[in-house]
């Protein structure tokens, strides 16, 4: 039996938690990780990023295969098996679980399935088939987030559909109404959409991906209506009635209309009610528990990270806490996280990512910016990988010409925006970027290209 007398508990393993994990166990910590789930990996790795990447490959490759005689192939009557496309998605996602767990096992941590409730600050219950109780020095509460329901609407699995239960669905729908214009609701329109389903999405807000610049977003939206989709903004929903055969959805001022499905992609909130936070004195706020800078709560020696705590709900971002807690708690000292350096990615098609702020922040606080800007367009790789959509955007200061804010939209910004990170964590400037050769024909020559516009110019525009 597994020594039950801890240096670590984690509780949930997800990105945040299996990270912090590791990262303790490889500084010499006796770690003990918790997760009520059957499966390790949390909601990302089982219904949310990797499942949800899966089926959005498949859709690009569909649309690439629907193009096949403009890159000069016949491939006779095209079709997709969207059960083998399902079980490639499981495939991968049971492949990464099974990678998990050997990590677990090679770096000595004990897993325990159950769910984990505070009885003190150094003890915690773990109920399940086998109950018990875990001494530790110090905590991380890991637990993630789960899927916000409408107070009026509920999913039930057949004709309303949230997040999780879409990534079971039978198959793609001839018509779906996506409530929610979020980065989720977005995705999974670019995905269904690329599929030959006519998707709408009813945002209640002035702009979808509120978060994202203005300007990417009205590009994205744009490419978004050549893949059979349609937003509708400023729409209040008031009813959605599954009716068997299809639903029925209300939204306010407008005419009822009919969809085979309806998913509701209105965001997650924190999961924190079976953790007994009372035990340990700690109340939540909004939902999420209070960190300091270090992610320790008000309780010494239990942190928390990711969705639990108010920072961006990302996986990466889960990650780098729980590196940054786990180190602290290993008595080193870890430079603070810089948000401004944490990348926003959006896997839709075109892809969205960004880092620091955006135009309207920048006005907002008075800060003084200029832009570089340079599109997909013109470069002859883009042209080749039938990707010119989209552009990318620097802001910069002025003055120092440091970076202030970078914004792409367009095919591989997702892996675009990781060159700014690393530029923003070393304060890089924009002539700094300019100088710096990047290899041709590559997608990446925007990023060169957009800060020669900086610097008097791009070469090719």
């Amino acid at each position: 039996m597994p020594d039950e007398n801890y240096d670590l508990v984690v509780i949930g393993a997800g990105p945040g938690g299996e990270v912090g994990a590791i990262r303790a166990a490889q500084l010499g910590l006796k770690v003990a990780l918790v997760e009520q789930r059957e499966h390790l990996g949390g909601t990302c790795l089982n219904v949310g990023c990797i499942p949800t990447k899966s089926l959005l490959e498949s859709a690009k490759n569909w649309s690439k295969f629907s193009q096949a005689k403009k890159l000069g192939f016949e491939l006779g009557k095209l079709s997709y098996d969207w059960d083998v496309i399902m079980k490639r998605k499981e495939s991968i996602v049971d492949s990464q679980r099974k990678g998990l767990r050997f990590l677990m096992k090679k770096n000595a941590i004990s897993v325990y399935h159950g769910t984990a409730s505070f009885s003190s600050a150094n003890s915690i219950a773990v109920k399940g088939d086998n109950p018990l109780t875990l001494t530790t020095k110090s905590t991380l509460i890991a637990t993630g987030s789960k899927v916000k329901e409408l107070p009026f609407v509920k999913s039930n699995g057949k004709g309303i559909l949230n997040s999780d239960s879409v990534l079971a669905i039978d198959k793609v729908p001839e018509t779906m109404a996506i409530i929610g214009g979020g980065v989720i609701g977005i995705e999974f329109a670019s995905l269904f959409g690329r599929f030959g389903c006519e998707v709408t999405v009813i945002e209640m807000l002035p702009q979808v991906l509120p978060f994202e610049d203005a300007e990417c977003v009205q590009e994205a939206v744009r490419c978004l209506r050549k893949q059979n989709v349609k937003i509708e903004t400023e729409a209040k929903l008031s009813a959605v009635e599954d009716a068997g055969g299809h639903c029925v959805v209300s939204v306010e001022g407008r005419e009822d209309r009919k969809f085979s499905r309806v998913l509701i992609a209105i965001g997650r909130s924190p999961v924190t009610e079976a953790l007994k936070l009372d035990a340990i004195n700690v109340a939540t706020d909004g939902g999420f528990i209070p960190v300091d800078s270090h992610y320790q709560t008000r309780a010494p020696g239990i942190f928390a990270v990711g969705d639990v705590i108010n920072t961006p709900a990302l996986a990466h971002t889960a990650s780098a806490e729980a590196l940054h807690a786990v180190e602290v708690i290993a008595g080193k000292s870890p430079p603070l996280i810089d948000y401004n350096s944490n990348p926003s990615a959006i896997y839709s098609y075109p892809e969205l990512a960004s880092i620091g702020p955006c135009e309207s922040e920048l006005k907002e606080k008075g800060v003084a910016y200029k832009v570089a800007k340079f599109p997909f367009a013109p470069l002859a790789k883009a042209k080749i990988e039938e990707a010119t959509e989209g552009f990318i955007k620097i802001l910069y200061d002025p003055k120092y010409r440091e970076i202030l804010g970078v914004h792409i939209v367009g095919a591989k910004a997702t892996e675009l925006i990781g060159e700014f990170v690393l530029g923003k964590v070393l304060e890089t400037t924009i002539d700094e970027i300019a100088h710096s050769i990047h290899p041709h024909p590559t997608i990446s020559e925007t990023v060169m290209e957009a800060a020669h516009v900086a610097m008097g110019g791009a070469i090719h525009l």
